[in-house]
C-alpha cells in the first residue's frame, strides 16, 4: 500500500509541474517557487485533498490538472507573484528559527503570532504585517486546510499591530479648474509636443477620472472622436477583475481646456497613425522639436509624476500635497459638487463601492454649510 501511495503522489506532482510550465505569464522563478510549494503541500499528510485524489478512479486522475489550472488563475498574475513571495518570506523566517517543515504549512497559530510580532519590530507601517497575514491565509485556503489566521490570538496580534503602527492618512489635495487653467496658460505653445503631452494627460485624467495606470496604457486604437464627444476604451482597470473593459465618454466643450480638443491636438503634434501606438510615451528632442522615442513603450509612472510636479509646482504652496491622483480626485470632487447623480458619477469613475467613490470627493464649503443651514433653526 505504501508503494502505491508513493507512485500516486509522484503522479500528482508530475501533473502539477506540467500545469506550472503551462502558465506562460509566470516567470521561471515563480514557476520554481510554485513547484516547490506544491511539493511541500502534497508531501504533507495533513493536506485535505491528498486522500481525495488517491481515491479517484483512474480515468479522473489525469484531469486533476484542470482544477490546479483554474486555482492558479483565480487571481491576476501580479497578485499571484505577490502572494508567493510573501508566503516564501514566512517560510524563510520559520526555517531560520528552527520551525520544522511540517509546521510551516499548515502553520500553528502561535508561530504565526510570533512571526507577525517580529515584523512589527522591523516595520514603520502596518502594511507588511497585514500583507503577511493575508498571504498566509491565502496559502492555507489554497490547500483547503484550517488557517492559523482564523485564530483569535493571531487576529488580536494583527489588530495590535495596526494600532501601534498606524499613522494618519494624508490624502492628496484635488486639482481645481483654476489650477488647470494656470497650467495651460503657462505651458501651451502651438506645435510643442513636449508641453502638449502633459496638458493632454492632465485634462484627460481630470475629465475622465482616470487612474495613472489607465492613462499610461491608452493606445490610439482605444480612442474614437465624434462631433460632440469622444469615447475611450479602458482595456484594463484596477476594478475590472475579469478584464471586460469599459467605455468612457467625455464631452466636447467650448473652453480652451476641452480634453477632446487637446487630445486631438496632441495626436496631431505626435503624428500618431498606428492604432497600437501608446499615446503617452517618452519623447526626444530633434531638429524640428520633439518626437517619440523608438520602441513604442508607455511612459513610466515616475516620469509622468515628474512632469506633473513641473507643471503645477509654480501654482501651489506645497507640491507635496498633490500627486497624479489629485487629477482623478479633482474631477470627482467637481462632479459631485455640481450635483451629478451618484449612479452616473460612479460609472464614470469605474468605482465598485460607495466607500471607494466617497474617498475621492472633497466637498465644497457651501455644500458643507448647507447641512447646518437646513436644520430648521
Amino acid at each position: 500500500m505504501a508503494e502505491s501511495d508513493d507512485i500516486s503522489l509522484r503522479d500528482i506532482l508530475d501533473v502539477v509541474k506540467a500545469q506550472c510550465d503551462s502558465l506562460r505569464n509566470l516567470d521561471c522563478k515563480l514557476s520554481t517557487e510554485l513547484i516547490e510549494l506544491k511539493q511541500e503541500v502534497h508531501g504533507s499528510s495533513q493536506v485535505a485533498c491528498k486522500h481525495d485524489i488517491l481515491e479517484l478512479p483512474e480515468a479522473l486522475v489525469a484531469k486533476v490538472h484542470l482544477v490546479t489550472d483554474l486555482i492558479a488563475q483565480c487571481r491576476s498574475t501580479n497578485t499571484i507573484k505577490g502572494y508567493y513571495r510573501a508566503f516564501m518570506r514566512w517560510k524563510s523566517w520559520a526555517s531560520s528559527n528552527g520551525i520544522s517543515t511540517e509546521e510551516i504549512l499548515p502553520a500553528k497559530a502561535f508561530h504565526v503570532s510570533l512571526y507577525l510580532s517580529c515584523l512589527v519590530q522591523q516595520c514603520s507601517s502596518p502594511s507588511p504585517v497585514v500583507t503577511a497575514f493575508y498571504r498566509i491565509k491565502w496559502a492555507h485556503n489554497m490547500i483547503s486546510v484550517q488557517s492559523p489566521t482564523d485564530s483569535i490570538l493571531v487576529r488580536n496580534v494583527l489588530e495590535g499591530a495596526k494600532r501601534r503602527l498606524s499613522v494618519p492618512v494624508c490624502k492628496k489635495e484635488p486639482i481645481t479648474p483654476d489650477l488647470l487653467d494656470k497650467m495651460f496658460n503657462s505651458l501651451f505653445v502651438e506645435g510643442n509636443l513636449y508641453n502638449q503631452r502633459i496638458i493632454s494627460a492632465c485634462l484627460l485624467s481630470y475629465s475622465g477620472f482616470l487612474r495613472a495606470s489607465e492613462l499610461l496604457h491608452l493606445k490610439l486604437g482605444d480612442v474614437e472622436f465624434f462631433t460632440t464627444h469622444m469615447r475611450i476604451f479602458i482595456e484594463q482597470s484596477k476594478t475590472d477583475v475579469y478584464r471586460d473593459g469599459n467605455w468612457l465618454v467625455i464631452s466636447r466643450c467650448d473652453s480652451k481646456l476641452c480634453p477632446v480638443l487637446n487630445l486631438d491636438r496632441y495626436i496631431s503634434y505626435a503624428k500618431i497613425s498606428d492604432f497600437d501606438t501608446f499615446l503617452f510615451q517618452n519623447v526626444t528632442k530633434c531638429e524640428h522639436g520633439y518626437k517619440f522615442r523608438q520602441g513604442n513603450k508607455p511612459m513610466s509612472y515616475s516620469r509622468m509624476r515628474e512632469l506633473f510636479i513641473e507643471a503645477f509646482k509654480p501654482f501651489v504652496s506645497d507640491i507635496r500635497s498633490y500627486g497624479l491622483h489629485s487629477l482623478r480626485s479633482g474631477g470627482a470632487s467637481a462632479a459631485a459638487n455640481h450635483g451629478i447623480p451618484d449612479r452616473l458619477f460612479k460609472r464614470h469613475g469605474r468605482w465598485r463601492s460607495e466607500n471607494a467613490k466617497d474617498g475621492y470627493i472633497k466637498d465644497s464649503l457651501d455644500d458643507r454649510l448647507a447641512v447646518s443651514k437646513h436644520l430648521g433653526l
